[in-house]
């Protein structure tokens, strides 16, 4: 097998070892069910740890996809609309066994893969969706920046539908719902909800003076 072909073979390996086991789970198992010898492993990887960065490398932030951006970003498509699309395409490709369950393992770790994707979703994903909730409620003329209560309003819908794969790939729960119709409850019942918390938010900001 070519060098770059079995490397990439160890990381999807490993990446499936380390989701079912927990980071702690050791190079010699993971070597045997690979087909391979430990020394041989640790050619291509000289430490545990340095096959471990690969692994999250390779689903945080190696999944995401920059189009999700722009949708966010693009004001001409109702809020409602956009959430429940970008929700459903980032479910089908992010939230799956593996990520789930690395994640979690994470931050149960002394690892802090974790703390780094959590820093990407607020840069790509909340703060988008925070302007587009002032956008969309008609705060976007606010002069403040964005706050912490804004970013927990968001973030509530990001839980939830994480949510939605973690009873899924941890607890083992069968879901009712198909997960795309659980994706457009959970935003529907965010929105329902989001105008009157963004109401609350900015009732007290008097609005600006037109220009003579």
């Amino acid at each position: 097998m070519p060098p770059r072909d079995r490397e990439q073979l160890i990381i999807a390996e490993a990446t499936r070892y380390f989701a079912e086991h927990g980071l702690s789970g050791g190079t010699i198992e993971l070597a045997r069910r690979i087909g391979m010898t430990q020394p041989l492993l640790y050619k291509y990887f000289r430490t545990k740890g340095a096959l471990i960065e690969r692994v999250y490398e390779s689903l945080f932030p190696g999944h995401w996809n920059p189009e999700w951006e722009r949708l966010l970003d693009d004001d001409s498509i109702p809020l409602r609309d956009r959430l429940k699309q970008f929700y459903t395409e980032y479910a089908r490709v992010v939230l799956t066994y593996e990520h789930v369950r690395l994640f979690l393992f994470s931050g149960l770790s002394k690892f802090d893969y974790n703390a780094r994707y959590y820093s990407i979703l607020t840069e790509r994903i909340f703060l988008r969706i925070a302007r587009g909730l002032r956008h969309e409620f008609a705060a976007a003329r606010s002069r403040k920046p964005i706050g912490d209560e804004e970013m927990e309003l968001v973030q509530s819908l990001h839980a939830a539908i994480y949510h939605v794969a973690f009873r899924k790939f941890v607890h083992y729960s069968a879901l009712r719902f198909d997960i795309g119709d659980l994706i457009e409850m959970k935003v529907d019942f965010f929105m329902d909800g989001a105008e009157a918390s963004m109401s609350r938010m900015f009732a007290a900001e008097k609005p600006r003076r037109a220009q003579a």
